[in-house]
């Protein structure tokens, strides 16, 4: 790279008559389509060569000419990590993190989370509750989990009255309906009883 530092001096790129770059060797005329960098402390500075001399300009380029082992090691840790800073893992949440309490939130975007979160929580309960065993009385009744005595006992009313004997001249579907109705109740008014 010794050989390269007359062309390091030129500040602008040399350029012909018809304003094409030229390559940067000191002695080339042709167009200079390739660019290399400068030095290591200048990578975003760059010489522009053509094909032939880029090639050996590469050939000569040592990133680490003139460090010490020290400087390389730290070079190859910070490279590591794209030259960014970082912690051991759990370090933020061991007080150097972000609380929710320590912010001023006029529009409220920490208790919206809050309120997400606990929906589907609530969403996620009921799920499980309607593939457990009482989901076949959840579903007879028309009712989603927690269900609290009250509602329980309007539904079962509700539902009782539509499907009783004397109100549908004896038919048969009515009545085993109102038997399918009577179990479902009997089953989550123990739960209803416990959950409210």
């Amino acid at each position: 790279m010794e050989d390269w530092a007359a062309t390091s001096e030129r500040e602008t790129p040399r350029e012909n008559a018809a304003g094409v770059r030229l390559c940067d060797h000191p002695s080339c005329d042709r167009m200079g389509e390739h660019r290399a960098p400068v030095s290591p402390q200048r990578l975003r500075d760059y010489f522009w060569f053509c094909l032939d001399h880029v090639r050996e300009y590469n050939a000569a380029w040592n990133y680490c000419a003139g460090m010490s082992m020290e400087e390389i090691d730290e070079a190859v840790r910070e490279d590591v990590v794209w030259g960014r800073p970082t912690w051991p893992m759990g370090m933020m949440r061991s007080g150097r993190g972000a609380n929710p309490e320590d912010f001023d939130d006029p529009i409220g975007v920490f208790e919206a989370g809050e309120e997400s979160a606990e929906r589907a929580r609530r969403e996620r309960a009921q799920r499980a509750a309607m593939r457990g065993p009482n989901g076949k009385h959840y579903r007879i009744l028309h009712l989603k989990p927690p269900v609290s005595l009250t509602a329980l006992k309007a539904r079962y009313k509700e539902l009782a009255k539509r499907l009783h004997p004397d109100l549908n001249g004896g038919d048969k579907d009515a009545e085993e309906r109102l038997k399918e109705i009577n179990e479902a109740y009997a089953a989550l008014k123990k739960v209803a009883i416990r959950t409210s």
